[in-house]
């Protein structure tokens, strides 16, 4: 059953209590185990000294801004508009990310037209992260919606936007890429990769054209539930220092649907299908959404809907993952 009218939702952790999925290390502190039901205490599960008003509040029916960009000379400060390459190549939708394009080319918005309008450009096929791909001139490996360009080393430092005005993404500093909204760690998939806590490295090559992959959290796959036994879900969770993991959490049956209600189990986790999560705002009905992440390289949602950084928690938003919202 689908929602109507405007619906306010703050984003709630999901426990867990599988000991094979999470480890010592995360069952210590105990911050993925215990289920935030909507009149209990955050305690546990984030600071305990948060009042609930910092709780983010999202209007989750809002769509996204539709309205014609601005016209880039105003936005740039310049008498010309700025050079964007060919724009003769296939039509694209520049607000799908790297589904906008074939695999190995990146949507670029033509200026001054509407936000779904825009053309496909073919990228350099280099491999973020790895050394000798592009040439010394330019010796960045820049992950571009569907593709890979090599350009200048960017300044931007790990965690911090990447996109810029017109909605294009900029170069990070050595070492990171732009995940089409943070800068973040690559990996290499298949390899022995160094990301931040243990993280997995998610396979991105197919939506790239190129062996690529992003860090994502450790434990199990939100997306697809890899790492989790026969009748679990790899739910969406937060540890009480506001890293994100993967947790395995029962699951019977095929699990409810996009648009339907739902609920958080006493036993952890909830009673939505893989890839989705239970949200709802405290004593009022819950919902289970689809997530996805920003880039849509990992998860991309189905036809033209985008991806949105509408997760939430009493620490700020959640940077790099979304909720699958509709396109005007």
């Amino acid at each position: 059953m689908r929602f109507s009218g405007a619906l306010f939702l703050v984003v709630l952790s999901i426990g867990c209590n599988d000991d094979s999925a999470v480890s010592s290390a995360d069952m210590a502190i105990r911050s993925d185990v215990q289920p935030l039901t909507p009149d209990t205490s955050t305690s546990g599960l984030f600071d305990s000294r948060m009042e609930p008003r910092d709780a983010a509040v999202l209007d989750m029916r809002r769509p996204i801004d539709a309205r014609p960009i601005r016209d880039v000379r105003v936005l740039l400060d310049v008498g010309e508009v700025p050079d964007v390459g060919p724009l003769g190549g296939a039509p694209c939708d520049p607000r799908l990310m790297a589904r906008a394009c074939d695999p190995g080319y990146f949507c670029v918005h033509i200026p001054q037209q509407r936000p779904n309008v825009g053309r496909c450009q073919e990228g350099d096929g280099c491999r973020p992260g790895v050394e000798g791909d592009c040439p010394p001139e330019k010796p960045y490996c820049h992950l571009k919606g569907g593709s890979t360009v090599c350009t200048a080393v960017g300044e931007l430092p790990a965690g911090s936007d990447c996109v810029n005005d017109l909605g294009i993404p900029q170069p990070c500093a050595a070492g990171l890429v732009c995940n089409n909204s943070v800068c973040q760690i690559p990996c290499v998939p298949g390899q022995e990769n160094d990301c931040p806590d243990e993280g997995r490295c998610a396979d991105i090559s197919q939506r790239v054209g190129v062996a690529a992959g992003l860090c994502a959290p450790r434990n199990c796959n939100w997306f697809t539930g890899e790492g989790c036994e026969p009748g679990k879900k790899c739910s969406y969770a937060i540890r009480s220092d506001g890293v994100l993991v993967g947790s395995c959490t029962p699951l019977d049956g095929p699990g409810n649907p996009d648009g339907s209600m739902c609920i958080n189990l006493a036993t952890g986790g909830d009673n939505c299908a893989q890839g989705l999560v239970c949200i709802g705002p405290p004593g009022r009905e819950r919902f289970c959404l689809t997530m996805c992440d920003t880039g849509q390289y990992e998860a991309p949602c189905a036809g033209t809907m985008a991806c949105q950084e509408r997760l939430a928690t009493t620490a700020g938003p959640v940077r790099g993952y979304g909720l699958c919202v509709t396109n005007q």
